[in-house]
Formats: C-alpha cells, structure tokens, sequence
C-alpha cells in the first residue's frame, strides 16, 4: 500500500505540474486529492459503484475548471466523441465510483482544444485511470483499518431479508432520502416475510432530520372500525393465541403512513419506491425459506390450512416448500395501482372496494368509510435522558415509554463490561433487568390510546422521570420470588410473535426506524384475493389493555389504537457523533429484545452484531421467566436460586434490526434469526 500511496502522490505531482505549464487554467487546490485527508465535495457524493459509465468523462477536462471541484453529471452512453460528457479526472477519482448523469459537453470545450491538448488527455487519462484503482483501495483500506472490515463509509439499511436490504440501500444511492429507503424496503418485506407485515397492517416510523435536529413519529397503526363489535373483547380468551378470524381486523394504515411520510420526508417520485418489489413479483418470484418455516410450523399449520390463506400458501393439501414457485399476481398487480394512483387508490379507490368486499365475505365489518376516515397521527418523540445519549421513542399508544423506563431504570446500575468479568456481575446484571421488566409489565396500562382515553393523556410522562426511576431502583433486592401484585403486573394474556423492522441511516445522518405488523403470524387468517392483501388481527392487542386491579378490558372505541409493544427508537450522542436506529419484531419479545441489545452494545461494550445475536430472557405476564433456548444454562440455575420462577416458551422468535454510526463508522446488522442481512455502502 506504501508503494501505491507514493507512485499515487508522483502521479499528482507530474499532473499538477503539467497542467500548470499547459492552460492558463488549472484545477483550484480543492481538486487535489490529498491521500491522508481523502476529500469528497458533497456534488461528488457516490449514488452506485458503477465504475463501467465513468470512462467515457476521463479525456475531458473542462476550459474554466469550476471552485469546488464538482463531478458534473455523465450520460451512461455517448453517441459520438464529439459529445463527450464533462467530468473532471481528479474529482472522478475522488468520487472513482461514479459520475452522476447529465448534458454532453460541445466539441469547443474538449480538452484538446488546449494548447497541449492531446498530449493532456492521454496523460489525464492514464492518470484517472490508476487514480480510480488506487485512491478506492487506499481509501477503503485506511477506512477499513480504522472502522474494521465490515463498517460502510456512507449508509445503511437494516431489515430482516437480504433483498429488502439491498432495494434499501439502492434508494438511498439513487439519491433517495432514509424514509424513501425505509418505504421501498418495507413493501419489500410485506412480499418476503409476508406472515409479518404488508399493506394490510399498520407501520409506526420515527424519523430524524440531521438537518433541524427533530425527531418526529408517524403512528399510522391500525383502528377499531366504526362498527365493531363492543362485546369484542368477551372472546379475547377464545381467541389467543393467535386471534384468527375478520372479527379481529383493524383498519388498515400502512399505505396512509407510507403516503404521509413520504409527503414530509420524501426524495424520489412515490413510483420509484414501488418498482423494485413489482419487478421481484414478476419476475418468477420463489418461497424464501423463512416463510416456509412458518407454513410448516405445527403452532401455525392447522389454522393456516382451515383459512382463505390456504389458496395462496398451499399447493393441494401442504404448504409450499422454500424455493418453490410463487405467483402474486393479484398483490403485483395491487402494488401496480398503488404505484401509479397513489395510497388513495386503497383508501378512496377500486382498490378499497374490492378489499372491503372480500373481507364482507368472509364475515368482516371492514367499510370504505373505514378506510376513507383513517389519518396517521403525526407527534414529536419522546426524549429519554440515557447518560451520554438521548433515546426517542414513539409515545402511547407505541411502547416506547415503557423502553425508556426500562433503560432508565437499568442506568442506575452502572452496568458495564466489567460485569462480565465475574460471574457474579452476570448474574446481578441479568437479575436487575428481570425485576425492571417485572416492573414495566405492570406499567402496560399506560400504554392506551391517550386520544380514545383521556384519562391516562399524561400516564406515560411519569414513566420517564428519574424520581420514579429511583423509586423501582429502591424496590429491588436479592429476591425474585415477590407477589405479582408487588410489581402491579395484572395476569394479563400474552402474544408472542410477529411484526418487521427496518432500519436505515443516510449519508447525511438522518434516519428512520420503522416497525410494520399485521400482528401475530399472517394476521387474521383473512386473505383478499382480488387485492392479494392479507389483512391483521391488529384488535387483539386491546385484549391486554387492562386497567391496574381490573378483570376485564374497557370496551373497544371506535378510531382508537391498540397498544403496541413496537418501539422504533433513536439513540443520540451528539458529542461523540454517534448513532443507534434501533428497533425490533417479536410482540410482546420486541421490548425485552431492544432492551438487551441496547445493554449489550451501548453499556457492554459488544459489536453490533453480537448485541443482537446475545440469547434473550423475557418476562411474561405472569411474572416468569421465560429464556431463549440458547441462554446460558448457569445463568438460568443461578436466578432461580434467587427465587425467579421460569417458564418454557413455544415460539421464541426476537428479531432486531439495527444501525450505529461513531464519526465515519457506520455498521449494520440484521438478526440472524430471521435469516436478515443489512447492507450499505
């Protein structure tokens, strides 16, 4: 790498050096690429590393070199050299990956129209095209040194499939803004993982503008429709653990909080967002495996094969295999309309038409006055204190009070990677989250629909205050065997999966992290054929709305929210420079989940990956103890000795989806539970 750094600073020399003897006009300062402080202006700012449309620009170099070294836009193709694009050789090898498109540069303005012009191209042209070998190695290799070998330089996105990932990340070079990546992936992911999330559910998104410094939540959650049933609740026993069935569906937000955030936030035209996931549909699409693993689920397999979903999930009597054939017309053509129309075309439209009428069929009281009168709610996040950092968080009814009471009670024990140096610290740190997540389950009540009901419009404010923070603290000793009643938990019924998270940070260091669900796994079980929507089962949620001593749930309101666990959250160091877009799928788990990555990562010490990757525990209800299968064995024997009580759990599936950027590392890490990989550049 030496040898190249040198034969790369001779190159410039000879270059400056000849270009100051040939034209009046050299390149300013700005345009000399220094190799210790590698310098990219934001005009030349990467959107591909598509090397193959660049050449075409390197024999030109323009009469008046403009101030700031821009890397003026290249067409891909040129139709004759007397039309060549203009993009100045040293700016291309500071931005060696590509040169943005644009207008032809006359024949008059070539480079050969310099005194030694010909000679020039040829030098400028074997000088550009070692500076676009070297400067990306020499550059990558320092970035790499100092981030380590899977850190991105610019961006990333995070979600739980490879190919959501990508499409992702490819708006974002498309010069798309973080919430034009994060809707692309997500439409991406209702067709991948569609048991977890899609157009028939609802998305929470909570967006950070590097720009204004504010944080702000679009909660586009799915509603009780005007005329539900208000003896709903009399079955939530019946119904859980899976609530299947149209009495359980909500009205629809997901395309409403795609349509508003992108009104506020977005870059590309709504089409573009679309066209990727079109394309994957009709393009021979195949099973992805996890999928399959939850069509071949006993949990799940008997409900699937008794519901509508069977016409699309099953070939004759089993359910298709990983890598099968898998034909969506119905939804491709669905996301066609949407792309081309509009949301509206779901909400006001043919679209909403023939959905409402497939879901009548199958008994749903789902109407397009339903649909018409849903509106996102669009709040400020909630701002939690964390020591260096600032958590924000989506407010009731999103869960993200209950995260930040957690990690703010969790603060006041110092937890840090010395911990994990004796075993004792282990098992004193795992101790004090299972007694703080006994005590934030007795807090669920807050989590209500402030809108619907007035009484809890300020409950979750108290959450959040150091003096309550140390009350809890001052509660907790040695002992995990207390009542339920000496963490106010109420014996609620419990849900134990589904829902999708993506993740994105821009090069500009916005960010979004968003949650999307249709619920527990493929909703309610209702399948619309003509729209090839699956819809949710979003109204069990209310079944564990409980006030503090009460039996039974309050009746369902009309437009109100179901509580949510989901929590897309934002961690800020504004000192440090530092980042974490955080957010994670799994029900009732995602809580518990979040809580330890964030543990792991910021107050541990773990890489990002490994944050994630960490076995769980959770606490259910019923004050247990419930441990992912690959949690330590010791630890679990030495918390029961404490008097924690434990409980196996059928379905264990967290999944977290994350982000963090420190200065100019950026690193990325989908769960590998879920299969997911994040990508960037």
């Amino acid at each position: 790498m030496r040898s190249a750094s040198s034969a790369l600073q001779r190159a410039l020399g000879e270059a400056a050096a000849l270009l100051a003897t040939s034209a009046p006009s050299t390149l300013p300062p700005a345009c000399l690429l220094s190799i210790s402080e590698p310098v990219c202006p934001a005009a030349c700012k990467s959107i591909s590393f598509q090397v193959s449309i660049c050449p075409p620009c390197l024999a030109v170099l323009p009469v008046d070199p403009p101030a700031t070294c821009p890397c003026p836009p290249v067409r891909s193709s040129v139709s004759s050299p007397a039309h060549l694009p203009l993009c100045s050789p040293v700016c291309l090898s500071i931005c060696w990956h590509i040169c943005p498109p644009a207008s032809p540069l006359p024949l008059s303005h070539r480079a050969m129209a310099w005194g030694r012009g010909a000679t020039i191209s040829l030098v400028l042209l074997g000088l550009a095209l070692a500076l676009a070998i070297i400067v990306p190695a020499v550059v990558l290799s320092r970035h790499r040194a100092r981030c380590g070998p899977k850190a991105f330089a610019h961006a990333a996105v995070a979600a739980d499939s490879k190919v959501c990932s990508d499409i992702g990340r490819a708006i974002l070079q498309q010069q798309g803004s973080p919430v034009d990546a994060t809707i692309a992936a997500l439409v991406c992911t209702g067709v991948v993982n569609p048991q977890s999330m899609g157009l028939g559910g609802g998305v929470v998104f909570t967006i950070y503008n590097a720009t204004t410094g504010k944080v702000e939540v679009i909660n586009a959650r799915e509603t009780v429709p005007a005329g539900g049933d208000p003896d709903l609740l009399s079955g939530c026993e019946q119904a859980l653990p899976l609530g299947t069935g149209s009495q359980w569906i909500g009205v629809p937000g997901e395309l409403r909080g795609y349509a508003e955030a992108h009104r506020r936030h977005g870059r590309l035209p709504w089409v573009q967002l679309f066209q990727p996931t079109i394309a994957l549909l009709r393009g021979g699409y195949r099973v992805p495996p996890v999928l399959s693993h939850f069509l071949h689920s006993d949990f799940l397999r008997p409900s699937l094969n008794a519901s509508s979903l069977r016409q699309l999930f099953f070939n004759g009597t089993e359910p298709l295999q990983p890598h099968d054939p898998f034909p969506w017309p119905a939804l491709a053509a669905t996301l066609e309309v949407v792309a081309a129309e509009g949301a509206e075309a779901f909400y006001t439209g043919r679209l909403g038409r023939m959905l409402v009428e497939d879901v009548a069929k199958q008994g749903g009281q789902l109407t397009m006055q339903d649909l018409a009168a849903f509106q996102p709610e669009v709040v400020d996040a909630l701002q939690v204190p964390l020591g260096d950092f600032t958590l924000y968080s989506p407010p009731p009814p999103a869960g993200g009070a209950i995260l930040g009471f957690i990690l703010n009670v969790l603060r006041g024990f110092n937890l840090s990677a010395e911990l994990l140096a004796r075993p004792e610290g282990i098992v004193s740190m795992y101790h004090h989250i299972v007694e703080t997540l006994k005590f934030a389950g007795g807090q669920r009540w807050r989590l209500w629909d402030p809108r619907s009901h007035p009484e809890v419009q300020n409950a979750s404010q108290a959450l959040l205050g150091e003096e309550l923070a140390h009350l809890i603290r001052q509660q907790m000793d040695d002992r995990g065997d207390h009542q339920l009643s000496h963490y106010g938990l109420a014996g609620a019924g419990d849900h134990c999966m589904g829902t999708s998270h993506v993740s994105v940070l821009a090069e500009d260091g916005s960010a979004v992290s968003a949650t999307s669900t249709i619920n527990t796994p493929f909703g309610a079980m209702v399948y619309s054929p003509r729209t090839g929507v699956l819809l949710n089962n979003e109204l069990l949620d209310l079944c564990w709305r409980r006030p503090p001593g009460s039996g039974e749930p309050p009746a369902p309101v009309p437009g109100e929210r179901p509580p949510s666990s989901m929590v897309p959250s934002i961690l800020i160091n504004a000192a440090r420079g530092s980042k974490l877009v955080i957010g994670g799928a799994g029900g009732e788990l995602i809580i518990s989940a979040v809580v330890q990555a964030v543990v792991n990562k910021l107050w541990l010490g773990f890489d990002l990956g490994a944050a994630i990757a960490a076995p769980i525990l959770h606490v259910n209800s019923q004050g247990r103890v419930e441990y992912e299968p690959s949690f330590s064995q010791e630890v679990q024997r030495r918390l029961q000795e404490h008097g924690h009580s434990q409980s196996p759990r059928p379905f264990f599936l967290n999944v977290v989806q994350a982000v963090w950027q420190e200065g100019a590392c950026v690193h990325a890490a989908s769960d590998p539970r879920k299969a997911g990989e994040a990508a960037g550049y």
